[in-house]
């Protein structure tokens, strides 16, 4: 794997300047997605598991096509993808002050990040932090993976290791779920966690 540098309990991509584009058909291909009954019970989950630790406006960091924001509500976004941008601009929950926020939300985002420590310095201690992506038992297999995306999915781990690189990034882990995968996903977690 000449191309994945793998540590304890984590894989990242050796190339990083490799990247997909987050564009207009990134977006669409998430709007694809949008009110298919997979995804209705995965926001479902995402709702409930949120809302079991915080009832307040939360900072949803990379929104797909923002079906989340629409359907929880009391949610402003932040992306990179300039057409998400547009179109949190134009309902008015668009947002780059991560220091207003005490909870954030990184649906199917932290294995696309390269530089997470752009978003992590802002959280405040107490704030809560709630991610989905897939957990590998066995990182000398990614390739066999559907998860396996070079350019799109910089990071790979195993259950263990996120949460100890999490650790590491300032963050106590809370909780795992697996709703994602009672819904069809495969290999898809959900975690909570807090800034300490």
């Amino acid at each position: 794997m000449d191309d994945l540098v793998l540590c304890d309990g984590f894989a990242y991509q050796k190339d990083m300047t490799y990247k997909v584009s987050y564009d207009e058909s990134y977006f669409n291909k998430c709007l694809g997605y949008e009110d298919q009954k997979i995804a209705r019970e995965i926001n479902a989950g995402r709702i409930a598991f949120v809302g079991k630790y915080f009832d307040d406006t939360v900072l949803d960091i990379g929104i797909g096509c923002g079906e989340f924001i629409k359907l929880r509500g009391r949610s402003h976004g932040f992306d990179v993808n300039q057409k998400a941008v547009e179109w949190l601009k134009a309902n008015g929950v668009y947002s780059d002050d991560f220091g207003a926020y005490s909870a954030f939300t990184f649906w199917d985002v932290i294995e696309h990040i390269e530089d997470h420590d752009f978003y992590f310095r802002h959280m405040k201690k107490g704030s809560y932090l709630f991610t989905s992506l897939p957990i590998f038992t066995d990182l000398n297999r990614i390739r066999e993976s559907r998860h396996y995306r070079p350019g799109e999915h910089l990071w790979y781990w195993t259950e263990t290791g996120f949460v100890d690189w999490m650790a590491g990034k300032g963050f106590r882990f809370l909780e795992r779920r697996a709703f994602e995968i009672d819904a069809g996903r495969e290999d898809i977690y959900s975690f909570a966690f807090i800034r300490t």
